[in-house]
């Protein structure tokens, strides 16, 4: 089990690399486990976006927050969010079952800063040969995932994610998922929120 100090350091190196979508306070360590639902809402995300090429997933969550959103938040029209006091502060972290089925790796604080490190020097190498031919090797990415905000029904959960390849090689988006028919799917409403910090 990843002791405290690793759930801070891990927050910690999200803030150093600075995309400024994430919350800066201190996240706490949820005393509760992840429910099934969350886990469920997790799954799709995974199973819908594999094509983003990551084979590395930070094992603690990040909180939740609004930043990057339209004042108006027209992605969320109609929705009451319900557990907004916890999913704002909180993170979970993810056990092995997350990766089953997945080529799927978790990756720790001291692992992420490895493949940051690693995506810096791949990059650095590149922009010799110019910035318009960067490709990024997919294996120093990882996926960064936020707590999910659900509504009062849970028919809607809505959770950030951030793909780094670097320091300075961010992207990511806010989406919301809809439940049909049993099923976590990633809705037809426009994303909330996209950034790239390239």
């Amino acid at each position: 089990m990843f002791e405290v100090r690793n759930i801070a350091a891990s927050f910690l190196a999200v803030m150093i690399f600075g995309t400024g979508a994430w919350s800066r306070d201190n996240p706490i360590a949820s005393r509760l486990p992840m429910d099934g639902e969350q886990r469920s809402v997790y799954r799709a995300f995974l199973d819908e976006f594999s094509f983003l090429r990551f084979p590395n997933l930070a094992i603690l969550t990040i909180p939740f927050d609004f930043k990057g959103f339209p004042e108006t938040r027209p992605c969320l029209q109609g929705a009451e969010l319900q557990n907004l006091n916890i999913v704002l502060r909180a993170s979970h972290t993810f056990g092995p079952e997350i990766t089953k089925g997945r080529e799927l790796r978790l990756v720790d604080s001291v692992e992420q800063e490895k493949l940051r490190q690693r995506g810096d020097e791949l990059l650095s190498e590149q922009d010799k040969v110019g910035r318009e031919n960067r490709v990024t090797n997919p294996n120093s990415n990882y996926l960064v995932l936020s707590e999910i905000a659900f509504d009062a029904k849970h028919q809607l959960a809505v959770l950030k994610y951030l793909l780094v390849c670097g320091q300075r090689c961010v992207s990511g988006a806010t989406l919301v998922l809809e439940k049909a028919d049993g099923r976590w799917m990633v809705s037809s409403r426009r994303p909330c929120a996209i950034f790239v910090n390239k």
